[in-house]
């Protein structure tokens, strides 16, 4: 009998506790926002892996790596103007400035590297 009393006790507890964090997640919810694209070689169009992005803002700094098909994502970022440095070996490192996120959306920058050396198409 000792512990079901007990479980009675732990019962008011364990639901206040679970609308307090409800109540955080839902505070947060909207408040946050994204950047995602693909990155694609500007002379042959074709996906580039494993380009190191670094993806910046005056409130913060994050960094991501494209996979296989030349995607990537990053979320929970705070709503703000950023810029993204490309770099990958055989390519020039390259930057795009003004890139906007805006809460509860993930913004869509397809970018183009171009190969180290090489002159851009006009």
């Amino acid at each position: 009998m000792k512990n079901s009393h007990s479980f009675a006790r732990l019962l008011p507890v364990l639901a206040f506790a679970g609308a307090v964090a409800l109540q955080a997640s839902s505070a947060s919810a909207g408040t946050l926002g994204g950047i995602a694209g693909t990155i694609t070689d500007a002379k042959t169009g074709a996906p580039v892996a494993g380009v190191h992005l670094q993806i910046t803002s005056p409130s913060q700094s994050v960094n991501a790596t494209t996979d296989a098909k030349g995607h990537y994502i990053v979320l929970s970022l705070q709503p703000d103007s950023y810029t993204v440095t490309a770099v990958k070996a055989g390519y020039d490192a390259q930057s795009w400035s003004g890139e906007s996120v805006y809460a509860d959306q993930t913004q869509q920058y397809d970018l183009q590297l171009q190969p180290a050396g090489s002159t851009p198409e006009q």
